[in-house]
């Protein structure tokens, strides 16, 4: 018996080597930094929150450069809102990456410079060429530096949601012009770029309210919208995000994927790279939509003049539901011609 104990101790000693490297970067956080994120689950628990807050890529940040990944500006859309369609005629659940293939290109990660909303104007018009393209897991990848750089509506310092550029001008392939993470000059991009230009036949805000973020994804694909960020969001892990505690840090442009009604979330594409949250997406609770977060806030939706399936985003079992509901998005192909 001893003999068979003794031959054991390598594989034991092996297994806790490969524990001990497999575990995560959080044991490796400050004391301050453990203690401060133990005080935000335990809040997390106390509330009946949904979530779990870890060490993340964006946890160690001073506050400087917390604040410099933030940046949008919200501003009154003028433009008439999309017509919605009422909740009871939609699918239960959305997720675009998973809608008959994945129309959502991976995270990107704007690093040190406030330009969220050209990550999320950008990472929606990769979804949207795809979408008309058929095209889904296309390896397709937009300069959000020309976004930044030539569009106008923003700099490193912030920006606003809207169209205009998508629809006059577009986005070229990344190798136009790499991104940078600075402001830089729209003459640095390459010669001629416009030529290869993806453009949006059309645009038009949503309104702010659960059903119409959820009749305009269902339909336009993944969407473009504004959160309020609190200081907690930079420890989320995963799970279904709800304002626990913490100061607000500002504005913040992400990308809608998905919803899902028996969970009570929507699922949302961010731009902190891969080592947040869950490999850089983020559930949030649909609460949030109406709350102090007040997320959802400047939605637009891009059009497309070829996309009339109103069922593109079914992949969810409910097709019937689809083919009686697609006669009633006819008028909405009329909006923002």
């Amino acid at each position: 018996m001893k003999s068979n104990k003794r031959n054991l101790l390598p594989g034991l000693a092996f297994f806790l080597i490969s524990l001990a490297g497999s575990a995560p970067a959080f044991s490796q956080a400050s004391p301050g930094l453990r203690e401060q994120i133990n005080k935000i689950q335990t809040l997390i628990d106390q509330k009946g929150g949904k979530w779990v807050a870890g060490e993340t890529s964006m946890s160690g940040l001073s506050p400087e450069e917390v604040q410099s990944r933030i940046g949008l500006t919200f501003t009154e859309m003028k433009e008439a809102p999309l017509p919605e369609t009422p909740s009871e005629r939609l699918p239960s659940s959305v997720d675009w990456r998973n809608a008959g293939g994945n129309f959502v290109t991976p995270i990107r990660n704007q690093a040190k410079c406030g330009d969220c909303w050209a990550f999320a104007l950008t990472g929606a018009l990769e979804s949207y060429v795809m979408r008309e393209q058929n095209a889904p897991g296309a390896d397709l990848d937009l300069s959000e530096q020309v976004m930044l750089s030539c569009s106008g509506i923003g700099s490193c310092n912030g920006g606003t949601l809207n169209g205009n550029f998508l629809q006059r001008t577009g986005l070229p392939p990344e190798s136009d012009y790499p991104y940078t993470a600075a402001d830089g000059t729209c003459s640095s991009a390459a010669p001629g770029w416009e030529n290869e230009a993806y453009k949006i036949d059309g645009w038009a805000p949503v309104s702010h309210s659960l059903s119409a973020i959820k009749s305009a994804l269902a339909k336009y694909g993944p969407l473009p919208t504004g959160m309020l960020v609190y200081e907690d969001l930079m420890h989320y892990k995963s799970g279904v995000y709800s304002y626990t505690t913490g100061k607000k840090l500002g504005g913040h442009a992400v990308i809608i994927v998905g919803y899902n009604d028996a969970g009570q979330y929507l699922t949302v594409k961010n731009s902190w790279g891969t080592g947040w949250g869950e490999n850089g997406f983020f559930r949030i609770a649909y609460s949030e939509v109406n709350s102090s977060v007040s997320f959802g806030l400047n939605t637009i939706a891009y059009k497309s003049a070829s996309l009339k399936d109103a069922g593109t985003a079914s992949g969810t079992g409910n097709a019937e539901t689809w083919t009686r509901v697609a006669p009633m998005f006819d008028p909405l192909l009329q909006w923002n011609k």
